[in-house]
């Protein structure tokens, strides 16, 4: 009865594919027209660097990548390349006074190089002040163009002649700062070996209960930080916390970033610039295209600890 029943079935389904139709391709199609996703960044902080990241959306029928052939002597390279990026943009910010030209770069900066292939300014007189209004002004040699607009949030300002000398591992500490009135900021604390890329000192456990992050809302003042309970396997790595710094970062946000990367950054239907390059996506800051021209400023402080 068995062998009947798939006898049958494979009966069945061969004479499906005997009449079914034939099908044939058909290619698909779009009017979409290319915008610019632009995603800049000004800060007033003077270790965070100033950038502008300049991609684009392709069309149906565009491939996301070119093959490119180079030769450098006597050996060929074959790489692919993005068709997503703008290497060839004029990128200008300018505080209604002045005008500071970006030029592309194409090497990796930022914290373990998570940042490449962006627009810089290459001069030192670049310094964005609380409360200033600055634009943004990008356009292609394809004639694609954006504009934009920020307005620096005030400086952060943690009180650090509240804080301990030092920071025990397993301690509470409050911290406090100045309140904002409409302006969100973000608590960064992190061991600071981990911060700057040297895990590999103390193993993959190095931020074990360290790294967190707290949101905090205009008129918050304090936070209470304790490191988080850990593996009881990290306990080795104790006796030499003593040669490391508990850093705090306080950054202070302008609206359109707190918008793209905090109110909205997760929504289902958002594309992210930093993730995404290219597709449809919504624009904070940003006129013309998609994307989010925000600013930042950060203030700082590390303790030394001790097991």
């Amino acid at each position: 009865m068995r062998f009947v029943l798939i006898s049958l079935l494979g009966f069945i389904f061969y004479g499906c594919l005997s009449f079914a139709p034939e099908l044939e391709w058909e290619d698909v199609t779009s009017d979409h027209d290319p915008v610019l996703n632009v995603f800049g960044l000004l800060s007033a902080d003077s270790i965070l660097t100033s950038f502008v990241r300049v991609n684009r959306t392709l069309d149906m029928e565009e491939a996301a990548d070119s093959l490119i052939r180079d030769t450098i002597g006597d050996a060929v390279f074959i790489y692919y390349i993005s068709r997503f990026l703008i290497r060839d943009a004029e990128v200008i910010v300018s505080n209604g006074v002045n005008e500071y030209i970006f030029e592309y770069n194409d090497y990796s900066f930022g914290q373990n190089g998570s940042l490449s292939e962006v627009y810089l300014y290459q001069g030192d007189d670049l310094y964005p002040q609380p409360g200033e209004t600055w634009t943004l002004n990008v356009t292609t040699p394809g004639g694609l163009s954006v504009t934009g607009e920020t307005i620096v949030p005030p400086l952060p300002q943690i009180f650090s002649e509240e804080l301990p000398d030092t920071f025990q591992l397993d301690q509470t500490m409050e911290i406090t700062w100045q309140s904002m009135a409409d302006n969100y900021q973000i608590m960064n604390v992190g061991n600071y070996l981990g911060y700057f890329g040297y895990d590999d000192y103390y193993g993959d456990e190095s931020r074990c209960g360290f790294w967190q992050e707290n949101i905090i809302k205009p008129e918050e003042e304090s936070w209470t930080y304790r490191r988080d309970i850990c593996d009881e396997s990290n306990k080795s790595y104790d006796e030499e916390w003593d040669e490391d710094l508990l850093l705090l970062n306080l950054m202070s946000m302008d609206n359109n970033y707190f918008d793209y990367f905090i109110k909205f950054g997760e929504d289902a239907e958002f594309t992210s610039t930093t993730l995404g390059e290219g597709g449809s996506g919504r624009s904070f800051g940003i006129e013309g295209g998609i994307g989010v021209f925000g600013s930042v400023a950060i203030d700082r402080h590390w303790i030394p600890m001790i097991p």
